[in-house]
């Protein structure tokens, strides 16, 4: 019997899916940190720590590939292999570590394939939520899903260093796999109404393209991914100016952790805010005047001459972040059809992703030339001047209240 749609938000699906979600990202974001440490308290190199990051980025890049295939397959298998895959994996690895040094090879195969899987499973994901709740909650079980994964993320991050400095990095990875097989293990209970199928005898590369042609359909799928890119970039002068900011106006590591920590806390803030309001807040709408507020808040920390400045743009731009975030998945998520959601949602991913690097490789010749408060009042600028096109697009594009149509 084919499962129906969902009639409420507050579902055993989508309690567990929510739950799993959150789980995961603090997996994700102790497994990095246990395995950065592993390398570093092994090696003493930097060097080679960020040789083992870029790795787990680099399949990134593949996502498209793996996003035509996620279209193509139950959605559960790239779910349930994706959690077994990682939960083994760090398993393995901290079993390793326990019995002394892992070779460094092996460290950077298991972060490879670590990010090969990640981004098998983040299409996947992606087009989740939308198949658990009715139409009507999906803004808010959407907020929700954000500000849990930011909140979980935050405590991985932070609570992970706690974890690895008290533990070492072999107990902290095996705690990390048993999370991901355990949800796993929960992932057959949750009931997703069918999603519809490629047509019959359509081959992987057709698929691909077709992918690609329906995100060139509309102006407004297309400049999704330009929108995340964007987004992405804007946080680059902070990730690499900030601490020589904090160091200057003699707030030091304190007050770099501080920064981020706010920052953090108003993308929570912000996720559970717009999931309380629910449909009273029309997230499309909400897009460009929130992509023009980040643009003016990095163009505030040009000026900025105090920390106590600094912290509270911090949060602000959380706050602000979130409402894009939300606006990007709320426009993805109604304006494609769902047949779609792993090719799109895995393009969106591709070159958000890449927004971030590329502009710290544009910034590293002149970040040590160029003044701190000019290279945020040149970001700032572009991403006000980027925002402006953003809101001519939506303009043009009046978009449907309904997916655009696979076919015609």
């Amino acid at each position: 019997m084919t499962p129906s749609a969902p009639d409420r938000l507050w579902t055993r699906s989508f309690l567990l899916w929510w739950l799993g979600s959150a789980q995961s990202a603090l997996g994700t974001a102790l497994a990095g940190i246990a395995t950065s440490f592993l390398v570093l308290h092994q090696t003493g190199s930097a060097g080679k720590m960020g040789v083992n990051l870029a790795l787990a980025l680099l399949p990134g890049l593949l996502s498209p590939l793996f996003g035509t295939l996620v279209d193509r397959l139950p959605l559960k298998v790239p779910l349930i292999l994706g959690n077994v895959l990682r939960g083994a994996l760090q398993l393995t690895l901290g079993l390793l570590a326990l019995r002394g040094p892992v070779p460094l090879e092996l460290i950077y195969a298991a972060s490879f394939l670590t990010g090969l899987i990640g981004a098998f499973y983040s299409p996947a994901a992606m087009g989740v939520t939308p198949r658990l709740v009715p139409r009507e909650q999906l803004q808010r079980a959407t907020g929700l899903m954000q500000g849990s994964t930011q909140v979980m993320g935050l405590v991985g991050t932070v609570g992970g260093g706690a974890l690895v400095g008290a533990l070492g990095s072999a107990p902290a990875l095996l705690i990390d796999g048993t999370g991901f097989l355990i949800f796993a293990a929960l992932l057959p209970l949750v009931i997703l109404p069918d999603r519809g199928a490629a047509p019959a005898g359509e081959g992987f590369w057709t698929s691909f393209r077709a992918g690609l042609d329906y995100a060139r359909r509309s102006p407004l799928t297309l400049g999704l991914p330009v929108l995340a890119f964007f987004l992405n970039a804007a946080f680059a002068p902070m990730e690499m100016l900030m601490p020589a900011r904090m160091t200057a106006l003699g707030a030091g590591a304190q007050g770099f952790g501080l920064f981020f920590g706010l920052l953090l806390a108003g993308l929570a803030a912000g996720s559970f805010a717009v999931a309380a309001l629910g449909e009273r807040v029309d997230a499309r709408r909400l897009s460009a005047p929130a992509f023009a507020a980040l643009g003016t808040t990095v163009l505030l920390l040009s000026l900025t001459q105090t920390p106590a400045q600094m912290y509270v743009l911090a949060f602000v731009m959380g706050l602000v972040n979130a409402a894009l975030n939300l606006s990007i998945s709320m426009i993805f998520q109604k304006r494609v059809d769902p047949t779609y959601y792993g090719r799109v949602g895995s393009l969106l991913g591709m070159v958000s992703m890449a927004g971030m690097p590329l502009a710290m490789l544009l910034l590293a010749p002149v970040a040590d030339r160029v003044p701190v408060s000019t290279v945020f009042a040149v970001a700032g600028s572009l991403t006000l001047l980027a925002s402006v096109g953003w809101a001519a697009l939506l303009r043009r594009e009046h978009a449907a209240p309904t997916p655009l149509a696979a076919q015609g």
